[in-house]
């Protein structure tokens, strides 16, 4: 019993200590939470090829094979390249006759994430079904058997091909247009690497196969394929959590009303850097020593202007995502600023994205830029703000 006893008392301690840690006294306003980012990628398959013939259906099979280089623009939606094929071999019924031709076909196809279209967005998500549609060309060469047995139908001797004939029949090599639709399923194992598996059914035209199709249909060609996914760059990341900031009293500078002798305007040069977390516009406590200089110098010059400029880390998230964020940046200096009795027309913002980079280390670009100019200067009069 006083072993159970203290196993229990141990539990205890170690969930209060736990929880000791992960309460440090702040409000929690935003868990971390995963975001997608648009990435290349490129994927090698391989598995079995079947065309419509008159055969049976293990006489019409062939190798397959399927490289693709793909660029998925969001979640949703992504655009692929891909090059198929390496032979196909059909039947003739009447008599019996086997033969096979070489073909590559390129094709260009969209894609479209199903589960992300029924279960929404999910960056972290393993598995993902997708539908591809595109189209593109069968090239085609090599159809010597083929061509050598209808040219021996002609020959009244070949008692036993002479009624071989290819209605479609074609030499030397031809182009013929393409038109794919398939369904796959991805399992990602890593960030980068993933498995496969995908199906597609191929329309070409009724010479494809050399053959006659019935009332002139369509030749179909079907692949069903297994292979491996390499993602190239990061697919998603990860924000930070984002907790309430402590409130912090700011004693606010007082300007001198009487006997104050503003320093001229052309000897105005004062600038600070305001430094955010990555995918977050909350001012840090590290960052309130530089924002009361700042307001100190402004309360000092009356006469001086303000000019908050917002940036992002093009390393991480997408030019909207880092648009929307430096944008964000400036529009809580100018808060802090305003709320602390600097007048709103001493200060304009301008939002910069991921366009411009004013930082060679990529994690100094999560920055608001604030520079104190003179207002009468030609060069920031034109300047509009976002």
């Amino acid at each position: 019993m006083r072993k159970i006893l203290m196993t229990f008392g141990l539990i205890a301690c170690a969930s209060l200590a736990l929880h000791a840690q992960q309460d440090d006294g702040r409000r929690l306003l935003q868990p971390e939470r995963a975001f997608f980012v648009p990435h290349w990628y490129v994927k090698a398959q391989g598995g079995i090829a079947y065309d419509v013939g008159e055969a049976e259906f293990s006489q019409l099979l062939s190798p397959g094979l399927q490289l693709a280089l793909g660029y998925r623009f969001n979640q949703l939606f992504g655009l692929r390249a891909t090059l198929s094929g390496i032979w196909a071999r059909n039947k003739y019924a009447y008599p019996e006759l086997e033969y096979k031709w070489n073909f590559v076909q390129p094709m260009v196809e969209a894609e479209l994430d199903l589960t992300t279209l029924v279960m929404g967005n999910d960056p972290e998500r393993k598995t993902c079904v997708y539908a591809v549609a595109g189209v593109g060309a069968a090239y085609t060469y090599g159809n010597d058997d083929a061509v050598n047995a209808h040219r021996a139908s002609s020959n009244l001797y070949a008692t036993q091909i002479k009624n071989v004939g290819f209605e479609k029949l074609w030499e030397n090599s031809r182009l013929h247009p393409a038109v794919r639709a398939g369904l796959g399923v991805d399992y990602q194992i890593t960030d980068e690497i993933g498995i496969g598996a995908e199906v597609n059914a191929n329309m070409l035209p009724d010479h494809f196969n050399s053959k006659l199709g019935r009332r002139d249909n369509k030749d179909w060609h079907f692949n069903a394929l297994v292979g491996i996914k390499f993602a190239i760059g990061k697919s998603h990341g990860r924000t930070e959590a984002v907790y309430e900031e402590p409130q912090v009293v700011v004693q606010q500078p007082q300007t001198r009303a009487v006997g104050f002798v503003d320093v001229p305007i052309e000897k105005i040069s004062f600038n600070v850097n305001v430094y955010f977390l990555i995918n977050q516009s909350i001012i840090r406590d590290n960052q309130l020593a530089s924002l009361n200089r700042l307001m100190t110098y402004l309360n000092e010059h009356p006469r001086a202007f303000i000019r908050l400029s917002g940036y992002a880390d093009k390393e991480t998230g997408t030019p909207e995502i880092n648009m929307r964020l430096s944008r964000e940046r400036a529009q809580a200096v100018s808060k802090y600023l305003h709320d602390r009795g600097i007048e709103e027309w001493r200060i304009r913002r301008f939002a910069k994205g991921d366009k411009v980079q004013p930082f060679d280390i990529p994690e100094d670009n999560r920055v608001c830029i604030c520079y104190v100019y003179d207002p009468d200067d030609p060069k920031y009069a034109s300047e509009k703000e976002y």
